[in-house]
């Protein structure tokens, strides 16, 4: 399936900020029916309206250091003891995507440039649902806490001779001139419970669009982690720990 295919329309917007809380509850792993456990954001309209759940863009980050973020060039990633923050790498050994993962569940996100007056997440949505159809999988479009979103089943080889059903969740968010895409898997594709501790961290996520012209639906560039940007110290207290990709606590590894 393509990172992100085709090329098109319109889009949401707001933030939230992460409560550590959220990530100490259990679940199942089956999806349920959503409208008792989560209440949707009302519809919104363009992006310059747009007052739905997203991550933040740059310009609205201000100078807000509640905790650290990873800085990956375009997407600056909040980070917590339990949680794991793995880079994508390509072929060309270049990072593509950032995942995170917290107890055996993940949300990858890619960063994309999209129009200046109109999101993209729409026609996208309709794309991937085109695409896993295709592929002979199953792509069902609700609404969830971010919004219209798709939940996709597929099938997949886990060994020679056996097939196993992996179920996905796709969330997008409309920004300023960008557009990510989230795809939920593990329990937090199925289950409200186990997904709401990635989907508060989503929320405080900032994008980095930069200046740059770009066309629509460009890949923003990523960067391997060099350092955590907004990390509150007292004077007097130890330098904040090293987020080095070889080091542990909240791990940093890389995909090829």
């Amino acid at each position: 399936m393509p990172l992100l295919p085709g090329r098109r329309r319109k889009g949401r917007g707001d933030d939230e900020s992460v409560d550590q809380a959220a990530f100490d509850e259990p679940a199942e792993n089956e999806f349920e029916d959503e409208a008792d456990d989560v209440q949707p954001d009302e519809p919104a309209g363009d992006v310059a309206t747009a007052a739905r759940r997203r991550p933040l863009d740059e310009t609205e980050a201000g100078e807000e250091t509640t905790f650290p973020r990873l800085d990956l060039g375009s997407l600056r990633i909040p980070v917590f003891a339990d949680m794991e923050v793995r880079v994508e790498l390509n072929e060309q050994q270049q990072p593509v995507a950032a995942t995170l993962l917290h107890q055996g569940s993940a949300v990858q996100l890619l960063a994309f440039a999209a129009p200046r007056n109109a999101g993209i997440w729409d026609d996208v949505r309709g794309e991937i649902a085109e695409s896993v159809r295709g592929d002979g999988g199953v792509a069902e479009e609700a609404e969830g806490v971010f919004g219209p979103e798709l939940r996709v089943r597929l099938t997949a080889q886990a060994q020679p001779g056996q097939a196993a059903e992996q179920r996905l969740r796709f969330v997008g968010f409309d920004g300023p001139r960008w557009f990510v895409r989230g795809v939920f898997s593990g329990p937090a594709a199925t289950n409200p419970q186990q997904a709401a501790g990635l989907e508060a961290v989503l929320t405080s996520v900032v994008v980095v669009r930069g200046e740059d012209p770009m066309a629509p639906r460009d890949a923003l560039p990523l960067r391997l982690p060099t350092d955590v940007a907004g990390i509150p110290q007292a004077p007097g207290q130890p330098a904040p720990p090293s987020f080095d990709p070889m080091t542990r606590g909240p791990e940093i590894t890389e995909t090829r």
